[in-house]
């Protein structure tokens, strides 16, 4: 098998100022369809045109990313359109069912070692283990993020001192903050809320180690008995605290209509993320000091790798050229630094610059055009935690350092306090629900911002919502999953 060879650039290469001398070398094409909010990044075509120039001259490759809603990309899936590289996980273009379809192509550990080392050893052997399928192939390399999932709710520092709350690091419920939010409301002027939510606040069922999200199925974290995630008692808690803070006038009331890139984050607020103990960035997004508080995590499941993960596309398993050309993609972007920084920030001198100077060497500063034009998810590009990390221009300004640290803080929470899944890595073929799960995704989301925003109170609503989920096959799912699990289990 061939290995990538690493072609060294001059410095000025480094620096942005691209050279093409080598344009007579075959350059691969690579499609890559990758998740967005509501828009696309609105300079994504002006960014390839400059990329692609390192790219080629790096690895003879050129890239085609596109951008797509998941809604856009299942459209686009279903009419018959192929990409080589997918964006998937456990709520976005669905893992489990793209691999039950045959989308995705699966790689042993050993290939993807002999083709490209520098990707393998980016990532623990551990995170490659658990992001195998049952065939032992992997089907979707996990991206170098948060493995272990951490939730979070942030607020305002200044707020809760000037009320003399002290929020501890780690929360049991999430109504232990209703007091702290009573009394900031207090604060407010009419139509203002501490709460502000588009749709529904993010990770309210992040404690369930998940086996399908579609579904809505999996286990209570710790245990192996297959069941809904309306079974979980943590979960259920935050469902209806949300409903007791909408009735306190704590949560902004046409939350259930709203899309999440419809809340103004500069407007002081409570705010709901997966994040890790360290991480320091909201207080760049947000223009003001914000704290956050742990609910949840750390936790080391299939769930918890499959957050974020990109796929190749089964179509490859004929042309290993291409193969080990997306494979060596993702080797630059895991070993060259500045290949994937520019990747999550866009076009150096453009859209960002790095700081040189004092506190804040070595981070990255986005200009106002990168801002309003180079958006992407960070989280949904392989390298999330090789990136330099962005600051703000007040804390340039201020010398305020980032935590140039948080990775290793992260890592090391992990190593002290992850619990594993009881499920080990275990993952549900779920072929022949295809139908059922498409029939219960129309049934949870005709229910669920009502109820997740706090609109309405789950009780109310619980028995019509389960009878319709049990007469879509909720039930027959849950008994398949149980028994492969059971199966799983007792061989491994």
């Amino acid at each position: 098998m061939k290995k990538l060879v690493t072609l060294v650039l001059a410095l000025a290469l480094v620096l942005g100022c691209f050279n093409i001398a080598s344009a007579e070398t075959d350059v691969t094409k690579i499609t890559w369809a990758m998740g967005c909010g509501s828009t696309a990044p609105v300079d994504n075509a002006k960014f390839l045109e400059w990329y692609n120039q390192y790219l080629a001259e790096k690895i003879g490759v050129e890239l085609d990313m596109q951008y797509f809603t998941n809604d856009q990309l299942q459209l686009a899936i279903n009419a018959g359109e192929l990409f080589d590289i997918y964006f998937t996980c456990s709520w976005y273009n669905n893992t489990n069912q793209c691999i039950s379809k045959g989308l995705f192509l699966g790689l042993s550990q050993d290939y993807i070692k002999e083709v490209a080392p520098g990707l393998y050893d980016a990532m623990s052997k551990d995170v490659w283990d658990l992001a195998e399928s049952a065939d032992g192939l992997i089907y979707a390399i996990p991206n170098k993020k948060d493995y272990a999932a951490e939730n979070f709710i942030t607020y305002p520092a200044d707020k809760a001192t000037e009320l003399g709350y002290e929020i501890p690091a780690k929360i049991e419920a999430w109504s232990d903050l209703t007091d702290f939010l009573v009394d900031w409301k207090e604060t407010l002027a009419d139509g203002e809320y501490p709460v502000l939510v588009g749709g529904n606040p993010a990770g309210m069922e992040s404690s369930f180690d998940f086996i399908d999200r579609t579904a809505m199925i999996g286990c209570i974290y710790g245990t192996t008995e297959v069941v809904s995630v309306f079974e979980d008692e943590e979960v259920m808690e935050r469902y209806r605290t949300m409903y007791d803070w909408m009735q306190k006038g704590l949560v902004n009331p046409d939350a259930a209509q709203l899309a999440e890139s419809a809340i103004d984050s500069s407007k002081p607020h409570i705010g709901f993320a997966q994040a890790w103990d360290s991480y320091d960035g909201y207080t760049i997004s947000n223009g003001y000091t914000t704290w956050m508080t742990r609910y949840a995590g750390p936790m080391l499941s299939v769930d918890s790798v499959q957050g974020s993960m990109n796929a190749v596309s089964a179509a490859l398993a004929n042309d290993e050229d291409k193969l080990d050309k997306v494979l060596a993609l993702f080797e630059l972007l895991h070993t060259d630094k500045y290949a994937a920084d520019c990747l999550r920030y866009g076009i150096e001198g453009v859209h960002w610059n790095y700081i040189t100077e004092g506190p804040c060497a070595g981070a990255v500063l986005r200009t106002q055009e990168g801002s309003d034009n180079y958006s992407c998810w960070a989280f949904a590009q392989p390298m999330y935690f090789f990136t330099s990390l962005p600051v703000s221009a007040a804390q340039v300004e201020a010398g305020i350092a980032p935590a140039f640290d948080q990775y290793e803080i992260y890592y090391g929470v992990v190593a002290d306090e992850a619990v594993p899944s009881a499920m080990g890595s275990f993952k549900w073929d779920s072929s022949a629900f295809t139908d059922q799960l498409a029939e219960i995704s129309a049934i949870k989301e005709s229910y669920y911002t009502s109820f997740a925003s706090g609109t309405v109170l789950i009780d109310d609503i619980y028995d019509e919502f389960i009878e319709k989920m049990n007469a879509a096959g909720l039930q027959d799912m849950i008994e398949d999953a149980q028994r492969q699990l059971d199966e799983y289990l007792a061989n491994n």
